[in-house]
């Protein structure tokens, strides 16, 4: 009996370590590789400011190709490039954390950005690993 207790705890940690090691080598999702909603800055922050637990369901983790005019492009605390997609109002916008700085549109032009939706702060809706179409 105790043999048999002791080869299902063995039989569940081998378990338990091969889920874990197949979790930590899953290939990181892309941005490219996955189907995008299109929308406008505009439309984005809308949803947004009418109901934002309907729109985290929405659009929540999930790849946005967003179109708007540049506002400013910044560089936040992680020395990473961040360009500002205005909405209708100078109070709501789009942050999109770009992925590298190949090719940054300029501020005031129109641009095509797609990222992953992280959610929105009191102002801003978040785009995060954001590459320019």
């Amino acid at each position: 009996m105790k043999r048999n207790i002791i080869l299902v705890v063995c039989l569940l940690i081998a378990i338990g370590g091969v889920i874990g090691w197949r979790m930590w080598n899953k290939p990181h999702e892309k941005v490219e590789d996955q189907q995008a909603i299109k929308m406008t800055a505009s439309e984005l922050c809308n949803e947004y400011s009418k109901n934002e637990a309907a729109a985290n369901r929405a659009y929540l983790n999930k790849v946005l190709e967003i179109s708007g005019n540049v506002a400013a492009i910044q560089k936040n605390q992680d020395n990473e490039v961040v360009v500002t997609l205005m909405g209708e109002s100078d109070a709501l916008s789009v942050q999109c954390t770009m992925r590298d700085n190949a090719k940054l549109p300029d501020s005031g032009q129109a641009a095509v950005i797609s990222g992953f939706c992280s959610g929105n702060t009191m102002f801003d809706v978040l785009l995060t690993d954001c590459i320019t179409k």
